[in-house]
């Protein structure tokens, strides 16, 4: 699933007993393509042996071996793995790489479910898949770097040309029980590899097998709720699981189309709408604090602003590559999973130095109230040094068109509005051909991140330009429904200074 030699150190399971018992079912039944397939027959699942047990019993050595007794070298490479997925200084595993791996299994995921059958026609087999998007992305716990790391992703919804496939990132406790740490919805179209038009009635329904149901009854009897590998649950809780999964898939398709309908995106054409009259008599409001704070500063004899708002464009970062062929996917475009870590690498950049400015100020107005707090200036300076953005999750990884080998390609991320807890950045991705130098950039993807912190801004961020406006009043909608709640921030919060203290000791 990638080209990079660390895959060959992960743990890539298929559920191929679930798959070969799909293919029995399919076999005694006189269906088409389209009939119902069970969501084990394509779910995937990687691990990541970030443990040493796991990655000792993968390389072959016995329960009283360690890894340095058998290979001193074999440490190293444990230590590798840990370093190419995991943030130096947040000790926790990035939210780029679980991005990146969401885009590249949820293809596969994607194209097993639709794998012709040996009654199928050869309708299927001119058939591609493309992401159309990656939704309702979140960070619920801390990720602990030397504990196995489980992505397991499978479809939970399925449409006439399009399907909902889930990522969960999943770590066991000391009892060996299954905690989410993250999650992550894709929506994937099928469409016609030439046309790239979407192609309806391909994608087989999404059944609940009986053999499922059976195998669950079956632990059900042996008072069990799952097996040793934890994946079965009592058929009650199975089915009472799937349903949950199919509402909620619903309900972000009807999402997706609620916020399209009331988009303020100027591309949208006809369906675009404008802010509302509350909406830009906040932005009016900032705006006019803007102007107050300019002029206490020049009538105070203060050289410095403590209550100056920072602005966008103040806080607008921006990164360009030129795409080269092993960044190419099955379909010969950029793998989408290299714009969702670089997009996500930048956001963190631009979250970092705009949390640095909320802490900058806040050092101003200590130095501004006393000289003598020398120790103060010391320890927020440490702070400063050692303070970070959290993220948090991902609103929305939109795919407009795909970017081929030999573009070059610029990444634009905005701070586009916070609350003194979190921040959300959007980063918009943009293509220029270079044969065509005169031509004005193309725009390929639209992301949005959000991020956590202990020092934002009071008061928050001011838009300038109608763009920056359009996209912060769309994220301060999406804070209103979405969140996070400051209770919530504050338990990653404390989860990561934990975690943090315990790799100190």
């Amino acid at each position: 699933y990638s080209v990079s030699p660390i895959s060959d150190r992960l743990l890539l399971y298929s559920y191929a007993a679930h798959e070969e018992e799909d293919k029995n079912d399919e076999n005694d039944s006189t269906s088409t393509t389209t009939s119902g397939k069970s969501p084990f027959s394509s779910m995937l699942e990687c691990i990541y042996p970030l443990s040493e047990s796991r990655y000792s019993n993968h390389h072959g050595y016995s329960s009283s071996e360690t890894i340095m007794d058998k290979k001193k070298t074999d440490a190293s490479d444990l230590d590798i793995l840990r370093a190419s997925v995991s943030d130096p200084t947040l000790s926790s595993f990035r939210l780029a790489k679980f991005y990146s791996d969401v885009d590249a299994l949820t293809a596969d995921v994607a194209y097993r479910h639709t794998a012709a059958s040996s009654h199928s026609d050869s309708t299927t087999s001119n058939i591609a898949f493309v992401t159309a998007g990656h939704y309702h992305s979140r960070k619920i716990h801390q990720t602990d770097i030397t504990n196995d790391l489980i992505l397991r992703c499978y479809p939970t919804h399925t449409g006439t040309a399009s399907m909902e496939i889930r990522t969960d990132a999943l770590q066991r406790d000391a009892n060996g029980n299954e905690i989410l740490v993250n999650v992550c919805f894709t929506s994937m179209v099928a469409v016609d590899k030439d046309t790239l038009r979407p192609v309806k009635g391909t994608i087989p329904k999404l059944i609940f097998r009986n053999h499922e149901k059976n195998a669950n009854n079956d632990d059900a009897a042996h008072g069990s709720d799952s097996n040793s590998d934890g994946k079965y649950t009592s058929s009650g809780q199975e089915e009472s699981r799937q349903q949950i999964r199919t509402e909620m898939a619903q309900q972000h398709g009807q999402i997706r189309k609620e916020r399209f309908a009331t988009s303020m995106q100027l591309r949208h054409g006809p369906s675009s709408s404008p802010p509302t009259q509350q909406e830009m008599t906040d932005i009016h409001a900032l705006h006019q604090q803007v102007i107050m704070n300019q002029y206490h500063t020049a009538t105070s004899s203060s050289s410095t602003s403590t209550n100056a708002l920072p602005h966008v464009h103040e806080h607008t970062y921006r990164s360009s590559v030129v795409i080269y062929p092993e960044k190419r996917n099955v379909h010969g475009k950029l793998f989408g999973g290299f714009v969702m870590e670089q997009g996500h690498i930048l956001a963190q950049y631009a979250a970092d130095f705009y949390l640095d400015h909320s802490l900058h100020h806040a050092d101003s107005d200590i130095d501004s109230k006393s000289d003598n707090h020398s120790s103060s200036k010391t320890n927020s300076n440490e702070k400063q040094q050692a303070d970070r953005a959290i993220p948090l999750g991902l609103d929305e990884a939109i795919f407009l068109q795909p970017i081929s080998i030999g573009d070059h390609v610029t990444f634009t991320a905005r701070v586009v509005h916070s609350t003194p807890r979190a921040c959300r950045i959007v980063v918009i991705v943009e293509v220029r051909d270079p044969a065509n130098r005169n031509s004005a950039p193309l725009r390929s993807n639209r992301l949005s991140f959000l991020f956590g912190g202990s020092g934002f801004p009071n008061h928050g961020i001011v838009p300038d330009g109608y763009d920056e406006i359009l996209m912060h009043v769309d994220a301060k909608r999406r804070m209103g429904v979405e969140g996070p709640l400051d209770e919530e921030v504050e338990r990653i919060l404390l989860d990561e200074e934990v975690e943090r203290i315990l790799s100190e000791v």
